[in-house]
């Protein structure tokens, strides 16, 4: 029989992470110093939700049109009701990566876990090589965690922060694990050149749920009611590598816990129509935002107006 997993302290996916009865009887003082840590993250945590909703009412303007754009049928209060669980969200992501690099890895294990992971096996000793399109839907910052967790070699992109003492701490704790952490303006080139390496499998992570960069070629698809401008790079490495591609859900399911699913895109992009992957990658994002409103990175200006693409578009690699 199954231990069945519990939440402490507390319960639910506003506090505490699983654990076992197994692991609760055989480690009482850790789970005394990992309670005691999860007190100060929840106070921290909360104490950033009181700043960002009622002191600074961090973007809340963009929050509110985001939500009453991407869910009209919703009532002003239901959206109301988003915006509080969004503004929990964002103390929690805060926290998570400096709660992330102090526990052990029995306990990240937990924080983080992994389905499917028999499909990570089966491409591996095809010796076949993966693009794994992630999002900002729950919490991404936990992939640093992915070397240990698979046999790939583990790829993704970096974007420096202007100030030097935070860049040198985040790229430290990004790379730390295992990930090789790729400055953005050489990513595809660097990425591209793994994923047609003989050697070791390479799995490339790539979050391109972003708004594409000022004055790139504009793709779009529709995505929460919307007409929305796309990157299509993640694709171009599909299209150029013939690597396999996958989708990754993230799924909120205690505090600070989150699970990971490995989903098949396609294992064939050259077969595939101009656009369709990204259409997947988008169609996915948005099934996993309908379950859980509240967990995607609501506050930044994701919608523009950009024109439609039209089937002549070509999407080359």
């Amino acid at each position: 029989m199954k231990d069945r997993a519990e939440h402490f302290p507390g319960e639910g996916r506003d506090r505490g992470i699983p654990v076992s009865r197994q692991q609760m009887s055989s480690a009482p003082k850790m789970s005394i110093g990992l309670n005691l840590l999860l007190i100060i993250c929840r106070a921290a945590s909360f104490a950033i939700y009181f700043t960002t909703r009622f002191v600074l009412r961090y973007r809340r303007e963009i929050l509110e049109e985001n939500f009453k754009n991407a869910f009209p049928d919703k009532s002003k209060a239901e959206r109301k009701a988003l915006i509080k669980v969004y503004y929990k969200h964002l103390g929690d992501l805060v926290v998570e990566p400096v709660l992330f690099s102090i526990v052990n890895a029995n306990v990240k294990k937990r924080l983080a876990t992994y389905q499917n992971k028999e499909l990570l096996s089966k491409l591996y000793a095809e010796n076949k090589h993966v693009i794994l399109l992630a999002s900002h839907h729950g919490n991404w910052e936990y992939l640093i965690n992915l070397p240990r967790e698979v046999d790939f070699k583990v790829y993704t992109a970096y974007t420096a922060i202007s100030n030097a003492h935070v860049d040198s701490w985040v790229h430290k704790m990004r790379s730390k694990m295992g990930v090789e952490v790729i400055v953005k303006k050489n990513f595809y080139k660097t990425a591209l050149s793994a994923l047609r390496s003989p050697d070791q499998p390479a799995l490339v992570v790539v979050i391109a749920d972003q708004r594409p960069a000022p004055g790139s070629t504009k793709y779009s698809v529709e995505f929460l009611h919307q007409t929305t401008s796309v990157q299509i790079g993640a694709e171009r490495l599909a299209l150029a590598s013939n690597a396999v591609v996958l989708y990754l859900q993230c799924e909120k399911v205690a505090r600070f816990h989150y699970q990971y699913t490995f989903h098949l895109i396609t294992e064939n992009p050259a077969a595939a129509e101009p656009l369709s992957i990204t259409k997947a990658y988008y169609e996915k994002i948005e099934q996993d935002i309908q379950a859980d409103p509240g967990y995607w990175l609501w506050t930044h200006k994701r919608w523009k107006p950009v024109a439609s693409l039209s089937k002549a578009d070509p999407v080359v690699a």
